[in-house]
């Protein structure tokens, strides 16, 4: 796989500027659609509940996490058919379309962190080295976990057409099913527990405590994202494990 990491960077090159060449805004798209989003939430919820301090910096955070995990798991799932063409011409291992397109998500990640530093200079967070480790831990796991979640979908989407629609309902539902516009603290107990569950809620939550809180960072802390960490790994093993065994037969479904 590491012999191919010069096709891996030309896939996602050009699948970059493709995405915005006939755009008059070209890159402002990308932070446009996390801003837009927090606009409305923020003015709809600050009206709705009383806001915990750093509310509208954690806010911007969550929203930006969960558009890079719902963009890199769409391109991820859409990148063997959107490369069918070359995949019949060319003879490569098939995963690095797959880690092009989860790749090119976390660009526009890093695009809108951009932004996110610069609101921090008007609302100021805490930014301590533990919490800088423990906020790329999450990052990390998210990321491994797109890889894997889209090296399944991918092979399945080839052979089912029918499951664009439902993985994009799913993460509609998984967006309201993370603590993006609200945090664990606001919820019941019992609530809490369940939503747990949810690998993507310790992700944001400990993401955001690491860059914005800060100083309140314990060793349990890297212990728990560390279990998620692992169980992403789990997925993206298994998800290797299933693209490999199913990757020959794709070429009659294109």
């Amino acid at each position: 796989m590491f012999n191919y990491l010069e096709l891996l960077w030309q896939f996602i090159s050009t699948d970059f500027k493709l995405r915005y060449k006939n755009s008059y805004l070209g890159l402002v798209w990308i932070i446009l659609k996390p801003l837009a989003m927090f606009s409305v939430i923020y003015v709809i919820w600050s009206n709705i509940f009383k806001q915990p301090p750093d509310y509208k910096m954690g806010l911007l955070l969550g929203i930006i996490i969960m558009n890079m995990f719902s963009e890199a798991v769409m391109m991820g799932m859409d990148s063997l058919m959107t490369k069918a063409g070359i995949i019949l011409k060319i003879r490569f291992p098939r995963e690095v379309v797959v880690y092009s397109g989860v790749t090119i998500a976390l660009f526009d990640f890093l695009f809108n962190m951009i932004v996110f530093c610069i609101f921090s200079f008007f609302t100021p967070i805490h930014v301590t080295v533990e919490g800088f480790f423990l906020f790329f831990l999450a990052i990390l796991s998210i990321f491994v976990l797109t890889l894997g979640i889209s090296l399944f979908s991918s092979i399945i989407f080839i052979k089912l057409r029918d499951i664009h629609n439902l993985v994009e309902v799913f993460l509609q539902l998984i967006f309201w099913a993370t603590p993006v516009y609200y945090t664990l603290e606001m919820l019941p107990e019992n609530l809490q527990r369940i939503i747990k569950f949810n690998p993507l809620t310790l992700i944001v939550t400990y993401a955001r405590k690491g860059l914005i809180a800060g100083d309140g960072i314990r060793v349990e802390d890297f212990l728990q994202l560390g279990v998620v960490f692992l169980f992403c790994c789990l997925v993206l093993f298994l998800g290797n494990m299933f693209f490999r065994r199913k990757v020959s037969k794709i070429a009659e479904y294109f």
